[in-house]
């Protein structure tokens, strides 16, 4: 009898799960704050002539790694959060801890492009807040483009 398989099989399950799961516990939960939004575009942050508007972020990061909620009037869709670097990354300072990705449907502000973008949100968890940044990224031969700051505290 060949046991192969059924520790394969073990084995693929493990890694599933691991994978369907939030990278550290302390991230769980609502993370709310104002911040500094410029324009989804060079473009549109020129047409403000450099001033940025504030707008809300709400995040709600479940256990199993999902993200939802809003960064101004835009609805953050199919989100997860996992781990962005190990351990030799964070002792270089490279990278983040974390990395949300997915996508932002609707409007940031009201003079903001509209629709579906692609996002990327890396950040690092330092006590009871989140530090990071909102890029948008618009192909694979373009570089992200940052339009909001993050600053987060636990609501």
């Amino acid at each position: 009898m060949n046991k192969t398989p059924f520790f394969s099989t073990c084995a693929a399950m493990a890694i599933a799960l691991v994978a369907l799961s939030v990278p550290d516990s302390r991230l769980v939960g609502r993370w709310q704050g104002t911040d500094r939004y410029f324009g989804l575009s060079y473009e549109e942050g020129s047409a403000a002539h450099g001033q940025a508007q504030y707008v809300e972020a709400n995040l709600a990061i479940s256990p199993d790694g999902t993200v939802e909620g809003r960064i101004g009037g835009a609805e953050l869709s199919a989100c997860r959060i996992e781990a962005n670097r190990g351990w030799f990354g964070r002792i270089l300072h490279i990278k983040t801890d974390f990395i949300i990705r997915g996508k932002m449907v609707g409007r940031v502000s009201a003079n903001s492009e509209i629709g579906t973008h692609t996002i990327s949100i890396p950040l690092d968890l330092d006590r009871d807040q989140l530090d990071g940044s909102v890029f948008v990224i618009r192909g694979a031969f373009s570089y992200p483009y940052p339009f909001l700051k993050l600053r987060l505290a636990r609501q």
